[in-house]
């Protein structure tokens, strides 16, 4: 448990652009980067599914958006929570971020499209034949504040704080 809360402290302490490296660095290593690759959406299209509404509802009102890298962040701290597998993933990833970069490694996709698909048993994004996209997600009983805090920090990232 205490290397656990170790490295949550680790992930905290990235920079935005270090979190949003080590997060990539999480969804390539488990195999997903080239399914986030083939999906046919993207984090502008991810926000026009949302009901303004809805949102506000689930965030409260006049909440500002979260930052790509706060985002990040508490993706990379409740991945961290899923077991040690995925801990020493994370943690291998964090060490990477902080590493010195020799070259520019930019991320190719939209950091609310790396969680979903990391996330992908919680979240779910299909389109109509009407060719309108839709974002479910799942809720359960949030026992795990964790995963409450990502599903907040998407929402947010994704209205855009309205």
């Amino acid at each position: 448990m205490a290397m656990r809360e170790q490295l949550a402290g680790d992930v905290r302490a990235l920079s935005d652009e270090a979190a949003v490296r080590a997060l990539a660095a999480v969804v390539e290593e488990r195999g997903l980067l080239a399914e986030a690759h083939r999906q046919g959406w993207d984090g502008a299209e991810l926000g026009e599914t949302l009901d303004a509404g809805d949102a506000a509802e689930y965030l409260g009102s006049g909440q500002p958006a979260v930052s790509e890298g706060e985002l990040a962040r508490v993706t990379l701290e409740y991945a961290v929570s899923l077991g040690e597998d995925m801990a020493r993933t994370v943690g291998e990833a964090v060490a990477y971020a902080r590493s010195p970069m020799e070259r520019l490694d930019p991320v190719s996709l939209a950091v609310p499209v790396l969680v979903v698909v990391l996330l992908q048993t919680e979240v779910v994004v299909k389109r109509d034949t009407r060719g309108k996209w839709s974002l479910t997600i799942h809720k359960r009983a949030m026992k795990d504040a964790a995963l409450g805090r990502v599903f907040t920090a998407l929402l947010s990232r994704l209205g855009g704080g309205k």
